[in-house]
């Protein structure tokens, strides 16, 4: 796969005053990377992005909020994020695509079930939009969103362990999962920070207490997913842990509670004892990026040099062991092609490194 002539060009000048000899490797790496992702996967005459580098398919909601986050994200690179905030409002616009009537986000264009998930990792960007640029129309978009997910917490007390976000609302599903609930206490805290209405300050510590009754392991990490009855998927994924770190971070910033940041260490701790690192292994990029953003969102704030160099020695070796020959794009797995949300993956771990401590 070759980049074409035209996307040299017209990437050259945002790309020419960054390179690794004239500063920061992570800002290089990040914006080729993020031009990589524009000409692989950006369908211009749609303006939509695509799903793979191999097909047509426009991008469902999930992939399309990493795109808008790591388009946001280079936003904030030193000296160069000017350059992209007219991308960013254009990746924000594109969200229309997935809207209902309603305003919920579905998970595809036009038509499909709502992932509560989606909604949240949307709402966290329009938040961070709003911090960046003072764009009140996002920040009142983004606490819209809370109460669809607030809407979707299940309070019926005949479930076993009752509480919990509910996935999605697609006919069957009765599974509450710690990806919707530690994620919705991320966001919380984020509307808290912006809005300081107590509201959100509650909700997040409802939704952090449940994910830690009902959904913690032995091995002090947290399980995905509970029925229901009480059926139990004890699988344990980064992105997972990452979001409650993130949650208990601003809970210990913004309001003082330091057990809050002590189990912020502990999750971080055992994650990573836990988790294959490895490019390319059992833990999706994808995943990797939520929780790395969010472990060095603990860096920030505890100063252990850990969690950043974890974060980079896994984007150091992504970019020696995981970019296709010839180009910046990302390849994890040679049984398929590459896909949006490992790109944009890739673009926000490069991004973040930026800005670590």
């Amino acid at each position: 796969m070759r980049l074409a002539l035209a996307f040299l060009a017209a990437s050259s000048a945002a790309l020419s005053l960054i390179g690794p000899a004239h500063g920061d490797s992570n800002a290089y790496r990040a914006a080729v990377s993020f031009w990589a992702m524009r000409h692989e996967f950006l369908d211009r005459s749609t303006n939509t992005y695509r799903e793979t580098t191999r097909t047509q398919a426009t991008a469902h909601a999930w992939p399309y909020s990493q795109a808008l986050a790591a388009t946001i994200a280079m936003t904030t690179i030193p000296e160069r994020g000017h350059l992209y905030v007219r991308e960013a409002k254009r990746r924000i616009r594109g969200l229309e695509s997935y809207a209902r009537r309603d305003g919920a986000y579905r998970a595809d264009t036009g038509t499909g079930d709502v992932y509560y998930d989606d909604n949240e990792w949307i709402a966290l960007e329009l938040v961070r939009w709003w911090q960046l640029r003072g764009d009140r129309t996002a920040l009142a978009r983004a606490a819209y969103l809370f109460g669809v997910v607030r809407g979707a917490w299940d309070g019926d007390e005949t479930h076993a362990c009752p509480g919990g976000v509910i996935w999605t609302d697609a006919r069957g599903n009765d599974d509450r999962n710690t990806v919707t609930t530690a994620t919705g206490a991320l966001l919380a805290m984020k509307l808290y920070e912006a809005k300081r209405s107590a509201t959100y300050l509650t909700w997040a510590g409802r939704m952090l207490g449940w994910v830690d009754s009902c959904m913690a392991a032995p091995d002090g990490l947290l399980w995905d997913h509970l029925g229901r009855g009480g059926e139990r998927d004890e699988t344990h994924w980064s992105y997972n842990q990452g979001t409650a770190i993130g949650a208990n971070v601003l809970l210990y910033r913004l309001a003082g509670d330091a057990a809050a940041l002590s189990r912020a260490e502990q999750l971080a701790d055992s994650s990573l004892a836990y988790f294959d690192r490895t490019p390319g292994g059992r833990e999706p990029a994808y995943f990797l990026a939520i929780f790395f953003r969010n472990l060095l969102a603990l860096a920030a704030v505890d100063g252990n040099s850990v969690y950043r160099d974890a974060a980079q020695a896994f984007a150091d070796e992504a970019w020696q062991r995981s970019r296709l020959a010839g180009t910046n794009v990302f390849g994890f797995a040679q049984s398929r092609p590459p896909t949006l949300l490992e790109q944009a993956a890739m673009v926000q771990i490069y991004a973040a490194l930026t800005h670590a401590p």
